[in-house]
Protein backbone atom coordinates (compact mmCIF):
# COMPACT_ATOMS: atom_id res chain seq x y z
CA UNK A 1 0.00 0.00 0.00
CA UNK A 2 1.02 3.39 -0.88
CA UNK A 3 -0.17 6.93 -0.14
CA UNK A 4 0.75 10.40 -2.34
CA UNK A 5 0.44 13.52 -1.02
CA UNK A 6 -0.88 16.30 -2.96
CA UNK A 7 -1.26 19.91 -3.44
CA UNK A 8 -4.20 21.07 -5.04
CA UNK A 9 -6.09 24.46 -5.28
CA UNK A 10 -6.14 27.98 -5.30
CA UNK A 11 -3.17 30.13 -3.66
CA UNK A 12 -1.16 33.65 -3.68
CA UNK A 13 0.58 32.78 -6.98
CA UNK A 14 -2.05 30.85 -8.96
CA UNK A 15 -5.40 32.86 -8.36
CA UNK A 16 -4.28 35.53 -5.82
CA UNK A 17 -6.27 34.44 -2.62
CA UNK A 18 -6.03 31.43 -0.54
CA UNK A 19 -9.48 28.82 0.20
CA UNK A 20 -10.98 30.45 3.40
CA UNK A 21 -11.33 28.09 6.18
CA UNK A 22 -13.73 29.16 8.78
CA UNK A 23 -13.73 29.52 12.72
CA UNK A 24 -15.66 26.13 13.28
CA UNK A 25 -13.50 23.98 11.00
CA UNK A 26 -15.29 23.98 7.69
CA UNK A 27 -14.15 25.56 4.82
CA UNK A 28 -14.48 26.10 0.87
CA UNK A 29 -12.14 24.45 -1.55
CA UNK A 30 -11.81 27.19 -4.25
CA UNK A 31 -10.40 25.25 -7.77
CA UNK A 32 -7.52 27.20 -9.83
CA UNK A 33 -8.21 29.64 -12.42
CA UNK A 34 -8.61 28.37 -15.82
CA UNK A 35 -6.80 31.04 -17.85
CA UNK A 36 -6.23 28.93 -21.53
CA UNK A 37 -10.34 29.60 -21.76
CA UNK A 38 -9.67 33.03 -20.47
CA UNK A 39 -7.39 33.65 -23.03
CA UNK A 40 -8.38 31.47 -25.85
CA UNK A 41 -11.63 29.53 -26.45
CA UNK A 42 -13.71 31.08 -23.67
CA UNK A 43 -15.92 33.19 -25.96
CA UNK A 44 -17.04 30.09 -27.97
CA UNK A 45 -17.71 27.84 -25.07
CA UNK A 46 -19.67 28.61 -21.97
CA UNK A 47 -17.27 28.05 -18.73
CA UNK A 48 -18.14 27.70 -15.32
CA UNK A 49 -16.53 31.00 -13.23
CA UNK A 50 -15.80 32.33 -10.44
CA UNK A 51 -18.99 34.72 -9.90
CA UNK A 52 -21.75 31.76 -11.59
CA UNK A 53 -20.09 28.81 -9.41
CA UNK A 54 -21.13 28.47 -5.66
CA UNK A 55 -18.95 26.60 -2.91
CA UNK A 56 -20.64 24.31 -0.02
CA UNK A 57 -21.67 28.00 2.25
CA UNK A 58 -23.83 28.75 -0.98
CA UNK A 59 -21.35 31.89 -2.28
CA UNK A 60 -20.25 32.22 -5.41
CA UNK A 61 -16.15 31.88 -5.30
CA UNK A 62 -16.10 35.65 -6.22
CA UNK A 63 -17.73 36.70 -2.75
CA UNK A 64 -14.25 34.87 -0.90
CA UNK A 65 -11.98 37.13 -3.53
CA UNK A 66 -11.34 40.86 -1.71
CA UNK A 67 -14.01 43.41 -2.51
CA UNK A 68 -11.31 45.67 -3.90
CA UNK A 69 -8.48 44.81 -5.73
CA UNK A 70 -7.30 43.68 -9.07
CA UNK A 71 -7.62 39.71 -8.32
CA UNK A 72 -11.42 40.20 -8.38
CA UNK A 73 -11.43 42.24 -11.06
CA UNK A 74 -9.35 40.01 -13.03
CA UNK A 75 -11.56 36.78 -12.21
CA UNK A 76 -14.85 37.74 -11.75
CA UNK A 77 -15.55 36.31 -15.41
CA UNK A 78 -12.64 33.64 -15.70
CA UNK A 79 -13.66 29.95 -16.30
CA UNK A 80 -12.07 27.61 -13.33
CA UNK A 81 -10.61 24.60 -13.40
CA UNK A 82 -12.48 22.22 -11.01
CA UNK A 83 -10.22 19.59 -9.97
CA UNK A 84 -10.63 17.07 -8.14
CA UNK A 85 -13.81 15.93 -8.84
CA UNK A 86 -15.41 14.96 -5.21
CA UNK A 87 -18.61 13.54 -7.29
CA UNK A 88 -17.30 10.83 -9.58
CA UNK A 89 -14.04 10.47 -7.56
CA UNK A 90 -11.47 11.58 -10.58
CA UNK A 91 -8.49 13.73 -10.90
CA UNK A 92 -6.27 14.83 -13.75
CA UNK A 93 -2.89 16.56 -14.27
CA UNK A 94 -0.81 17.45 -17.39
CA UNK A 95 2.04 18.15 -15.80
CA UNK A 96 5.25 16.28 -16.13
CA UNK A 97 5.90 16.95 -12.20
CA UNK A 98 2.85 14.20 -11.69
CA UNK A 99 4.33 11.69 -14.18
CA UNK A 100 4.39 9.27 -10.71
CA UNK A 101 0.70 9.32 -10.14
CA UNK A 102 0.34 6.36 -12.81
CA UNK A 103 2.04 4.22 -9.92
CA UNK A 104 -0.53 4.32 -8.00
CA UNK A 105 -2.28 1.19 -7.56
CA UNK A 106 -6.04 -0.08 -6.38
CA UNK A 107 -6.21 0.45 -2.69
CA UNK A 108 -3.61 2.90 -2.69
CA UNK A 109 -4.71 6.63 -1.35
CA UNK A 110 -4.08 9.93 -2.96
CA UNK A 111 -4.89 12.48 -0.10
CA UNK A 112 -5.29 16.16 -1.15
CA UNK A 113 -4.14 19.20 0.69
CA UNK A 114 -4.58 22.58 -0.08
CA UNK A 115 -3.94 26.47 0.69
CA UNK A 116 -6.34 27.82 3.15
CA UNK A 117 -6.56 31.12 5.08
CA UNK A 118 -8.86 31.86 8.55
CA UNK A 119 -11.81 34.02 6.69
CA UNK A 120 -14.48 35.01 9.44
CA UNK A 121 -10.75 34.70 12.08
CA UNK A 122 -8.14 35.33 12.15
CA UNK A 123 -5.59 32.46 11.08
CA UNK A 124 -2.45 32.89 9.28
CA UNK A 125 -2.59 30.57 5.41
CA UNK A 126 -1.31 26.83 6.32
CA UNK A 127 -1.76 23.69 4.53
CA UNK A 128 -4.75 21.81 5.23
CA UNK A 129 -6.14 18.48 4.32
CA UNK A 130 -9.20 18.28 3.10
CA UNK A 131 -10.24 14.65 1.57
CA UNK A 132 -8.75 11.96 -0.45
CA UNK A 133 -9.11 9.01 -2.83
CA UNK A 134 -9.13 5.36 -2.51
CA UNK A 135 -7.38 4.50 -5.37
CA UNK A 136 -9.58 2.53 -8.19
CA UNK A 137 -6.96 2.51 -11.54
CA UNK A 138 -4.45 4.83 -12.77
CA UNK A 139 -3.81 6.08 -16.10
CA UNK A 140 -1.57 7.50 -18.70
CA UNK A 141 -3.37 9.02 -21.84
CA UNK A 142 -1.22 9.71 -24.70
CA UNK A 143 -3.00 9.38 -27.93
CA UNK A 144 -6.04 10.81 -29.16
CA UNK A 145 -7.20 7.35 -29.95
CA UNK A 146 -7.76 7.25 -26.00
CA UNK A 147 -10.14 9.91 -25.37
CA UNK A 148 -13.94 8.08 -26.62
CA UNK A 149 -12.01 5.10 -23.86
CA UNK A 150 -11.90 7.45 -20.93
CA UNK A 151 -15.61 8.22 -21.80
CA UNK A 152 -16.95 5.76 -18.97
CA UNK A 153 -14.32 6.86 -15.82
CA UNK A 154 -13.24 10.18 -16.86
CA UNK A 155 -16.31 11.92 -18.48
CA UNK A 156 -16.86 14.36 -16.29
CA UNK A 157 -13.22 14.97 -15.02
CA UNK A 158 -12.08 18.39 -16.10
CA UNK A 159 -9.45 17.29 -18.58
CA UNK A 160 -11.59 14.78 -20.72
CA UNK A 161 -15.08 16.75 -20.74
CA UNK A 162 -12.96 19.71 -21.98
CA UNK A 163 -11.78 18.06 -25.43
CA UNK A 164 -9.37 21.46 -25.66
CA UNK A 165 -7.73 20.55 -22.41
CA UNK A 166 -7.35 17.20 -23.22
CA UNK A 167 -5.48 17.80 -26.50
CA UNK A 168 -3.55 20.48 -24.67
CA UNK A 169 -2.17 18.24 -22.51
CA UNK A 170 -1.40 15.11 -24.75
CA UNK A 171 0.14 17.06 -27.75
CA UNK A 172 2.40 19.24 -24.96
CA UNK A 173 6.14 16.73 -24.98
CA UNK A 174 7.05 17.78 -22.09
CA UNK A 175 4.20 16.71 -19.95
CA UNK A 176 4.69 13.46 -21.18
CA UNK A 177 1.18 12.65 -21.24
CA UNK A 178 -2.13 13.23 -19.19
CA UNK A 179 -2.62 11.69 -15.68
CA UNK A 180 -5.81 10.48 -14.52
CA UNK A 181 -6.60 8.61 -11.51
CA UNK A 182 -10.32 7.39 -10.74
CA UNK A 183 -11.04 6.51 -6.65
CA UNK A 184 -13.40 4.08 -5.37
CA UNK A 185 -16.77 4.64 -3.77
CA UNK A 186 -14.63 4.58 -0.52
CA UNK A 187 -13.56 7.78 -1.31
CA UNK A 188 -14.35 11.09 0.90
CA UNK A 189 -14.22 14.78 1.12
CA UNK A 190 -14.19 16.15 4.79
CA UNK A 191 -16.53 18.44 7.07
CA UNK A 192 -13.85 19.99 8.14
CA UNK A 193 -10.16 21.01 6.83
CA UNK A 194 -6.74 19.77 9.24
CA UNK A 195 -3.80 21.54 9.69
CA UNK A 196 -0.61 19.87 8.66
CA UNK A 197 1.71 22.61 8.54
CA UNK A 198 4.25 24.76 10.08
CA UNK A 199 6.23 27.71 9.05
CA UNK A 200 9.96 27.11 8.81
CA UNK A 201 11.80 30.04 10.24
CA UNK A 202 13.63 31.93 7.60
CA UNK A 203 16.18 35.32 8.35
CA UNK A 204 14.19 36.63 5.64
CA UNK A 205 10.57 36.32 6.17
CA UNK A 206 10.35 35.67 2.01
CA UNK A 207 11.75 32.70 2.32
CA UNK A 208 10.29 31.52 4.94
CA UNK A 209 8.55 28.01 4.07
CA UNK A 210 5.56 25.34 5.01
CA UNK A 211 6.81 22.17 6.33
CA UNK A 212 5.00 19.31 7.50
CA UNK A 213 3.98 20.11 11.41
CA UNK A 214 5.77 18.12 14.40
CA UNK A 215 2.30 16.79 15.13
CA UNK A 216 1.83 15.50 11.46
CA UNK A 217 5.03 13.90 11.19
CA UNK A 218 4.06 11.43 14.26
CA UNK A 219 1.65 10.77 11.51
CA UNK A 220 2.91 10.93 7.79
CA UNK A 221 6.85 10.81 8.54
CA UNK A 222 9.14 12.78 7.09
CA UNK A 223 8.46 11.34 3.11
CA UNK A 224 12.16 10.79 3.46
CA UNK A 225 13.18 14.12 4.40
CA UNK A 226 11.58 15.78 2.28
CA UNK A 227 9.30 17.80 4.65
CA UNK A 228 8.48 21.07 2.36
CA UNK A 229 5.01 21.17 1.53
CA UNK A 230 4.82 24.68 0.06
CA UNK A 231 4.15 24.08 -3.32
CA UNK A 232 3.14 20.93 -4.78
CA UNK A 233 5.39 18.14 -5.15
CA UNK A 234 3.62 14.58 -4.57
CA UNK A 235 4.93 13.72 -1.29
CA UNK A 236 5.10 9.49 -1.11
CA UNK A 237 4.56 7.25 2.20
CA UNK A 238 5.84 3.93 0.75
CA UNK A 239 6.72 2.09 3.96
CA UNK A 240 3.43 -0.56 4.32
CA UNK A 241 3.64 -0.53 7.65
CA UNK A 242 3.33 3.99 7.87
CA UNK A 243 0.85 4.11 4.95
CA UNK A 244 -1.64 1.10 6.74
CA UNK A 245 -1.36 3.40 9.99
CA UNK A 246 -1.99 6.33 8.36
CA UNK A 247 -4.83 5.45 6.32
CA UNK A 248 -6.02 4.34 9.75
CA UNK A 249 -6.16 7.66 10.73
CA UNK A 250 -7.34 9.25 8.06
CA UNK A 251 -10.47 7.52 8.20
CA UNK A 252 -11.16 8.96 11.70
CA UNK A 253 -11.62 11.84 10.00
CA UNK A 254 -14.75 13.79 9.79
Amino acid sequence: MKIALLRVGIDKICGGIHSPIFKDGTYEFIPIPEYYYRNHAFESKKMPTYSTEKGKKGKPFINYFKAEGKDKEQHKDCPIHADPDFETFTYGDGNYTKNALVNLNKGDLLVFYASMEGYDFEKEAGMYLFGYFEVDHALLAVEQDQYELLAEDFAKNFHVKNKEIFDRDIQNPKNKGLKLVKGTENSRLFKYAYSISRMLPSEAKKDAVHVISDEMLQIFGNFGGKIAIQKNPIRWITNKKLAEQTAKWLKTLE
